[in-house]
């Protein structure tokens, strides 16, 4: 009985007593990849189509995943995408504003910073390409998620523990990016895999995604509502110990290898290298990314209030760098759809550093302001984001996984620039004259905006995995992702010198009110800028369904029939 206990499943029950028991069928049928919770009656099986899904289709759709995808990687990206990017990267996001305003910090130098902390996102490549050709002990991914997260445990420790008077700003800004640098790390490495997956299961791939970003809504819901309250009660420097504990939680599933790596041999590593040494113009644009990101982090951190001009300037110079060498060294296809993320998020000019002085100065600091408290900025206004967001998701899966590309960006950038339109009312003040208070205004806006985000950024995310050729998901996910958050760090950058030209600068003084006068203004560059990327969309992006392939598997090349290949003679064709 003991040797039968010790190599038995969890799911081989004794149930050979009574054959006619409808367990044994069930038992006969049973897979190792079920669920160890399947659901055995002892009496009549139910139809439960006659009964209400108080999962209201989760538990079919997690079941579906599940068997597609297999436990490990659902609990995986629970981890690295819930519990890191979702709750631990939403609480600090609500927080680092509220750091820099301790410091009267001015708003585009605020801008400037946050470009800064952000740049791991953009040293995506260098990161997957790192992983890819240089295994530790054998396994590709795993040891950096482990490494870049105790890099991270120490500048939340740092942040959380040390006060505003001892730590310097620089110091600050280097905490934020080891924090930045785990969730990058543990965020691509992730996406790898489950671009791996979906490439096997095209038809999936969609679901998946909603699984995903549904998730990541989820843990930012729970860190907006936490936020608000500790800051409002304790301060900022607090939300940074909290986050720390689900920050740490990656290390589980990393160290039980759910990522379900196999240890490479020597032979293997070298295999890889040479395949990725016969596509070295990759290798050439992680470079490219790596020089241009460590570029703008030492600009960034260098440059004063009024060097913002030369910060931007850098940063457009390595953008056009950045597009002339993926266009001549990638495919068509990919190099296309880069120029355009690129361009999307460089137009989106920023202008979150006056806006956040705008929303919560004191009524000491902008006697005419909304006057935000903590707990509605973050709480209650990410609650409800967070809320029509997942409606957003819900709405994108349910009606939208079939439509194509093309159609859905079109209608996803139109929508999102008239949705924008109710901030410049709101920085005009004009909607106090409309007898709308500030709150039930912002609210409004922010509903509409937060659900067309998600129809617009959700299908970029599905064309990003399916432009990853096998064997090189990581650095080719890194190089597609990092232009895009690249395009972030320069929207920063350029928003600060709009900002300094039209005087909005203001830094939490007392009666700093005229800081805001031009405000509105910048409201309608931000707006009308990203509307130009619809001329170009119907060149860059490919007119297939989002449920299709859009490579051709069979070759797996990222440089196939690219501009610099067809010179050279080198075209694989």
């Amino acid at each position: 009985m003991g040797a039968m206990a010790s190599t038995a499943k969890p799911w081989e029950l004794d149930l050979t007593e009574d054959p006619s028991d409808p367990r044994v069928q069930l038992q006969r049928d049973a897979k190792e990849t079920d669920g160890l919770l399947r659901e055995i009656d002892t009496g009549k099986v139910d139809d439960t189509s006659e009964h209400f899904d108080f999962t209201l289709g989760m538990k079919p759709f997690l079941t579906k995943l599940e068997g597609t995808f297999g436990y490990k990687l659902l609990w995986l990206l629970f981890g690295a995408q819930f519990l890191v990017k979702g709750f631990a990267f939403g609480l600090i996001g609500k927080a680092e504003p509220y750091m820099y305003k301790m410091h009267h910090v001015p708003a585009g130098q605020m801008q400037v910073y946050q470009g800064v902390t952000a740049l791991p996102w953009a040293m995506k490549p260098i990161i997957g390409l790192v992983s890819d050709i240089f295994p530790i002990r054998g396994y590709n991914k795993a040891p950096y998620m482990l490494a870049t997260s105790a890099v991270a445990m120490i500048g939340y420790f740092c942040v959380g523990t040390i006060s505003s008077a001892a730590m310097p700003v620089t110091l600050l800004v280097i905490c934020f990016i080891c924090i930045q640098l785990q969730a990058s790390t543990s965020d691509l490495l992730s996406e790898a895999k489950y671009a791996e997956k979906m490439n096997e299961h095209p038809t999936q791939g969609p679901s998946l995604m909603t699984y995903v970003w549904f998730g990541m809504q989820i843990g930012g819901l729970c860190a907006v509502l936490l936020s608000g309250v500790i800051i409002a009660r304790s301060g900022a420097q607090l939300v940074y110990l909290v986050a720390l504990i689900p920050a740490s939680a990656i290390l589980v599933p990393v160290y039980l290898n759910y990522m379900e790596e196999t240890a490479l041999t020597s032979r293997q590593a070298t295999d890889k290298y040479i395949k990725f040494l016969e596509q070295r113009e990759t290798i050439w644009l992680c470079g490219i990314m790596l020089f241009g990101t460590c570029t703008l982090v030492v600009t960034g951190l260098t440059s004063g209030p009024g060097d913002h001009h030369i910060a931007a300037g850098v940063s457009l110079l390595i953008a056009f760098v950045v597009i002339v060498g993926f266009s001549v060294l990638l495919s068509p296809t990919i190099a296309k759809f880069n120029a355009f993320s690129l361009i999307q998020t460089s137009l989106s000019l920023s202008m979150g550093g006056a806006s956040f002085y705008f929303y919560t100065d004191t009524p000491d600091q902008y006697p005419e302001g909304p006057h935000f408290s903590p707990f509605f900025y973050n709480s209650v206004l990410g609650v409800v984001t967070s809320i029509v967001s997942l409606f957003g998701i819900w709405c994108y899966q349910r009606y939208m996984t079939t439509w194509k590309y093309r159609n859905i960006l079109v209608c996803t950038n139109l929508a999102y620039s008239i949705f924008a339109l109710p901030d410049i009312v709101l920085f005009t003040r004009y909607n106090l004259t409309l007898g709308i208070p500030d709150h039930v205004f912002m609210m409004g806006s922010s509903v509409a905006q937060s659900v067309i985000f998600q129809w617009q950024w959700m299908p970029q995310v599905v064309i990003l995995s399916y432009l990853c050729p096998k064997g090189m998901e990581a650095t080719m996910y890194a190089l597609l992702a990092g232009c895009h958050n690249l395009g972030n760090t320069i929207a920063a950058n350029c928003g600060a010198v709009m900002l300094d030209y039209l005087g909005c600068t203001p830094s939490g003084q007392i009666n700093e009110s005229s800081k805001f006068d031009n405000l509105w203004k910048a409201s309608v560059l931000s707006t009308i800028l990203p509307l130009f990327t619809i001329l170009a969309l119907f060149w860059l992006i490919p007119d297939v369904r989002q449920n299709e392939r859009i490579i051709d598997e069979s070759y797996g090349s990222a440089t196939r029939g690219s501009l610099w290949r067809r010179w050279t003679g080198r075209d694989l064709d």
